[in-house]
């Protein structure tokens, strides 16, 4: 069985040897037909007989649209052996003939999209790589062979939980831009935890909005639940901070924080450091959620 083929989870140490997993129920296709991602994009190309230089780079590399246009204006992409730094350079059918990114030669084939979970410890950076810290989330996915790899949910250095790793490109976007309003639900530990009474009316307000530091501030849903108990809350937007600035807003003090969901892909039992590959039934899920995401991309709804 190769690495790519995990179906169970597997605890991730830095250097280390894959371990592999037996038994994976894993459907090839099931991506590959309607994500929106690089097997419809491929096709798309085709048949326009152009595609943008950013586009290929989103695909080829596995970043989001945003970071591919950010490495091609700085100079970081070459094509057919000369830097461009025009992401928005049509290219025609046949006229790909060298890709590079940072040096290195990206695949002229499209590879075959992948979706993984991740549980992110605490202390880790989620970055590619950070001068002062070895021990980040890019540096630990390419140690275990996750080239052109990036990932949707970025969590602070002292937060932990579930982080949705993938090569395919759209499917990060859809992910993570702001104007897909993709639900994320987050445990919160508090240094004190009011009784449901007292934290109630708190709560409608975090729904209704705060302002601090010249933003909005609101959550979709917040309850408690749990033993020992935690506040649960569901955020659509990533504001930095937001859980922690918006529960010290109301006195309160945020001690441990982790999420739990991201859209229809779930942490699970996963174990903190520990990847796993999302099975046939969670594939599906996220199939039918990137398909609403395409489709209803005009709309300001939340999507769970």
């Amino acid at each position: 069985m190769r690495w790519g083929e995990i179906a169970a989870g597997c605890r991730i140490v830095p250097g280390s040897v894959p371990l592999l997993c037996p038994g994976s129920s894993f459907n090839e296709n099931l991506t590959l037909r309607s994500l929106g991602g690089i097997s419809d994009a491929v096709k798309t190309e085709k048949r326009k007989g152009a595609a943008r230089l950013l586009q290929l780079v989103q695909r080829r590399a596995g970043v989001s649209r945003r970071k591919a246009q950010e490495l091609i204006e700085v100079g970081e992409v070459e094509l057919n052996g000369s830097v461009s730094r025009d992401p928005f350079l049509g290219l025609e059918e046949g006229a790909l003939q060298s890709l590079k990114l940072r040096g290195q030669p990206l695949s002229l084939l499209p590879p075959q999209p992948r979706v993984y979970r991740y549980y992110k410890p605490v202390g880790q950076l989620c970055t590619h790589d950070d001068p002062h810290s070895g021990n980040t989330l890019g540096r630990v996915l390419r140690a275990e062979g996750f080239i052109g790899y990036s990932w949707a949910g970025r969590l602070d250095q002292d937060a932990e939980g579930l982080v949705v790793v993938t090569n395919d490109g759209e499917l990060l976007h859809r992910l993570t831009h702001p104007r897909y309003r993709v639900k994320k639900i987050y445990h919160v530990w508090l240094a004190s935890t009011p009784s449901s009474q007292q934290i109630k009316p708190i709560f409608a307000d975090m729904r209704r909005g705060v302002e601090e530091g010249g933003q909005t501030l609101r959550i979709l849903d917040g309850r408690l639940g749990g033993r020992p108990a935690r506040a649960i809350v569901t955020l659509a937007e990533g504001r930095k901070r937001e859980i922690k600035r918006l529960f010290a807003y109301f006195g309160m003090d945020v001690v441990r924080l982790k999420r739990v969901a991201i859209g229809p892909v779930q942490l699970g039992g996963l174990a903190p450091g520990s990847i796993a590959r999302l099975t046939g039934q969670e594939l599906e899920q996220v199939d039918r959620f990137a398909e609403r995401l395409f489709s209803r991309s005009g709309h300001s709804g939340v999507e769970t």
